[in-house]
């Protein structure tokens, strides 16, 4: 592939509208999502509501574990498509909230493409920057209103940055890094370049981004924050941050989140779809490269945070995402460079493919109760005819057309299955038997989503005001005052049990009355 700017440029082009075709169906069908992102958002709404940009809050509780960067972010985002008046009028719009997360897995598209276009070639770099693009991780955390995308989008610059031996990047994307998600990426990096270093005897590559005006810059887009939320919160910030959440992740297993080591291992074979058919080639890529210093490098960012991950107690299948560029790059190479490895490919694709039915067959089947079983067979059968046909149209040197059937597959998944599943509409259709107006006090059902889609005033305990509408998953504790309503039944995949809900109306109570039942046991 002759290698030309304008070329180059043709490659992004088409890169991105992949992206797109994978990313942007279901992220406005698709509910917010209990229970980060449902706070992330909410958090983000009251910025709006309150105009305090340093402390971050949900409703009344101090939001203390992530720098401010996504909600900043979000906010841009709300104010860049007009929907800042809209929120203060109580109008919420999720796909807004999630255009960042969009443009952060762009970028990590883009910045993986450049990275194995200076280190291998054209050819490579799209079907790295491809692989990635449809993983089934980055188009997931693409859909959610959070930090990950965005961090896999600094964590793919950052490693250009290093392997082109270029400051500004390198130190551009750890403090975008530093104003997501604290010193994560910061952290990889300079366990990438201490395992680079030390295997190659030397720290030429140190060296080469040690350029004072990227990190005065770096420092000044990055320590401000953080001096202003620690005057802010007289040090609480960073008591809750590193000592609770960073801490207690690696102490133990946070919210039931664990896992053996080999969690990652296991998880891969699904978060990492398509791609996974070419895990084998990059290994034995990487193995027979191991000489090169630019293969050391991607080894180096890969192999020793992958094994303190599977080491750490708290375990989510995100986590490894920012890991991914350095990936899918060993993939795309030894894709293109061992044609010796056919039968590797075939039996590759084989497993990718039968990972792609089983997805298909998953993700049809949550429209089950809501879609005669015939159009669950037609969804699943066309789904797993796209995964097939990627896998051959791969075989066949078809890189482009390959990723385009993989992207729309994704895209039929997310939008036309995912966005639309009942198992993740219960907030949504609860919120629709609300009387329009009415407070809420929702002692039994205490989701974020909840708050997000009525008001922030929402309460999310046993209290309530004459003239509040009370969900209730027990129609017997309800206040002898009360007016039953309607009633919505459905899975509270958070806790992962189906619950009924019940819709009470307080207007004939009295507060003397709501104030004995809510003290009651």
């Amino acid at each position: 592939m002759l290698d030309t700017p304008s070329n180059r440029l043709r490659d992004l082009l088409f890169l991105t509208l992949i992206g797109l075709f994978a990313f942007l169906p279901g992220l406005a069908s698709i509910p917010p999502i209990d229970r980060d992102e449902s706070r992330y958002v909410q958090a983000t709404v009251q910025m709006v509501e309150t105009g305090a940009l340093i402390d971050i809050r949900f409703q009344d509780q101090a939001r203390h574990k992530k720098p401010a960067g996504a909600y900043w972010a979000q906010l841009a985002s709300l104010g860049a498509t007009g929907q800042i008046d809209d929120v203060k009028r109580g109008e919420r719009a999720i796909w807004a909230h999630r255009l960042p997360s969009v443009l952060g897995a762009l970028i990590a598209i883009w910045a993986t493409y450049l990275c194995g276009a200076a280190l291998f070639g054209r050819r490579e770099a799209v079907i790295s920057a491809g692989l990635l693009a449809v993983s089934v991780s980055l188009v997931f955390e693409a859909h959610l209103a959070k930090t990950d995308a965005m961090l896999a989008g600094a964590s793919a610059v950052v490693l250009y940055g290093l392997a082109t031996r270029r400051a500004w990047p390198t130190w551009l994307g750890l403090a975008l890094g530093m104003l997501l998600k604290g010193p994560i990426l910061l952290g990889l990096a300079i366990l990438a370049l201490a395992v680079d270093a030390i295997w190659n005897r030397s720290a030429a590559r140190v060296r080469s981004i040690m350029k004072p005006l990227p990190i005065l810059v770096a420092l000044m887009m990055a320590v401000p924050w953080f001096i202003a939320i620690g005057l802010e919160t007289n040090g609480a910030f960073f008591a809750e941050a590193i000592g609770r959440d960073f801490g207690g992740k690696i102490a133990g297993a946070q919210e039931f989140h664990g896992g053996a080591p080999g969690y990652y291992l296991i998880t891969t074979l699904f978060m990492f779809w398509p791609g996974i058919f070419a895990v084998p080639i990059a290994v034995f890529f990487a193995w027979q490269q191991r000489a090169d210093q630019d293969i050391r490098l991607l080894i180096a960012w890969l192999v020793p945070m992958w094994i303190l991950l599977e080491l750490v107690p708290t375990k989510l299948p995100h986590y490894t995402l920012i890991l991914y560029p350095a990936l899918v790059l060993l993939a795309g190479a030894g894709w293109v460079k061992l044609t010796d490895a056919r039968k590797t490919r075939v039996a590759g694709l084989t497993l990718a493919a039968v990972i792609g039915g089983l997805l298909s067959v998953g993700v049809a089947a949550t429209l089950w109760t809501a879609t005669p079983p015939i159009w669950v067979g037609v969804i699943a059968i066309g789904m797993i005819a796209l995964a097939l046909s990627a896998g051959v149209c791969l075989l066949r040197q078809q890189d482009k057309r390959a990723l385009t059937l993989t992207a729309l597959f994704l895209g039929i998944g997310f939008g036309g299955v995912i966005g639309h599943s009942p198992l993740i509409d219960l907030t949504p259709r609860l919120v629709a038997k609300i009387p329009e107006g009415m407070r809420i006090s929702s002692p039994d059902y205490r989701e974020p989503s909840l708050v997000f889609l009525t008001d922030t005033q929402t309460r999310l305990a046993r209290a309530a005001e004459p003239g509040d509408a009370l969900i209730l998953a027990d129609d017997t504790a309800a206040p002898a005052c009360a007016t039953k309503g309607e009633t919505v039944a459905g899975m509270n995949y958070a806790k992962g049990s189906n619950v009924s809900l019940t819709v009470f109306l307080t207007e004939n109570c009295s507060v003397a009355e709501l104030y004995r039942w809510a003290v009651a046991d």
